[in-house]
C-alpha cells in the first residue's frame, strides 16, 4: 500500500513550510503591528526547516496618521512641488528662486474661519523671523480666493492689521486650480478632492524638501513652531 503522508525528517520541513505560507498570506489583511508579529513567527519557524528563511519585507505606511492643529515632522521629507504664483501686490513668487531659504507656505481662504483665526499669530511669527533672519526665511500665504481684491479687503479688517502684512508674501491661486492639490498630495498623501481643506501649512527646508506640516489651524505663538523654524534656518 502506498504511503499517504511523509515520514522521517521530511515531515517537520513540510509542516514548517506550510505554517510560513499561511502566515505570509495572512499578512495582507493585518495591521502593521500584526505584520511585525508575522515576521517574528516566521523567523521562529525557519529553524524547523533546517535552513534560514527571510521574513517577508513589508514597508511602513506612506501616509502618516492625521493630527489636526499640531506641527508634524514629515518622515518622508519629499521634494516640495513647484510654486510659481502671482502675488496680490502685483509681484510674483517662485519657490525655485527661494532655494537656500526656509519657506513657510500656508494655504488659506478669506471665507475660512479657521484661516482667519490663525492668521494674526502666523503673520506675527513670519514678520519676526524675517526680521531676525534676513534673506534666510520667507513666509508665503497662498489664497485660493477668486481675486486679489477679496484678499486685500480681508486684510483691511482691524482684526487682520488693517492692510496687507509687511514681510509676508501673499500669493493668489484662484480657486485652488494650480498648486494646492499637488502640495497636499505630496506633503501628506491627501490626493482626493475632498482632502483639499483649509487652512494647511508646509515648512520647506533649505534644500527644497517638506520638513514639516500642519493640518488645520494652529496657534503660531506656540514655542514649538519657532523652535523648529529657528533650527531649520540655522542648520
Amino acid at each position: 500500500m502506498a504511503e499517504t503522508e511523509p515520514r522521517g525528517p521530511r515531515r517537520p520541513l513540510l509542516i514548517a513550510g506550510g505554517i510560513f505560507l499561511v502566515l505570509l498570506a495572512a499578512a495582507g489583511w493585518m495591521s502593521w503591528d500584526a505584520i511585525r508579529e508575522v515576521e517574528r513567527l516566521a523567523s521562529a519557524v525557519a529553524p524547523l526547516a533546517g535552513a534560514p528563511v527571510a521574513p517577508p519585507r513589508v514597508l511602513a505606511p506612506a501616509v502618516e496618521p492625521l493630527v489636526y492643529g499640531r506641527l508634524q515632522l514629515s518622515k518622508l521629507a519629499p521634494l516640495a512641488p513647484p510654486l510659481d504664483l502671482p502675488t496680490v501686490d502685483g509681484g510674483r513668487f517662485d519657490l525655485a528662486k527661494a532655494r537656500g531659504q526656509v519657506v513657510f507656505v500656508n494655504f488659506w481662504a478669506t471665507w475660512c474661519p479657521p484661516c482667519a483665526k490663525e492668521m494674526p499669530s502666523m503673520v506675527k511669527l513670519g514678520q519676526e523671523l524675517t526680521a531676525r533672519h534676513p534673506g534666510k526665511f520667507r513666509m508665503v500665504a497662498v489664497s485660493v480666493d477668486e481675486s486679489a481684491d477679496l484678499v486685500k479687503q480681508f486684510f483691511k479688517s482691524p482684526d487682520q492689521g488693517g492692510r496687507l502684512p509687511a514681510q509676508v508674501t501673499v500669493a493668489l491661486d484662484a480657486e485652488a486650480k494650480r498648486t494646492v492639490r499637488p502640495w497636499y498630495c505630496t506633503g501628506r498623501g491627501a490626493c482626493s478632492p475632498e482632502d483639499v481643506k483649509f487652512p494647511e501649512s508646509y515648512i520647506v527646508d533649505k534644500s527644497g524638501r517638506i520638513a514639516a506640516y500642519v493640518i488645520g489651524d494652529m496657534n503660531w505663538s506656540d514655542p514649538s513652531a519657532r523652535e523648529l523654524l529657528e533650527r531649520l534656518i540655522g542648520g
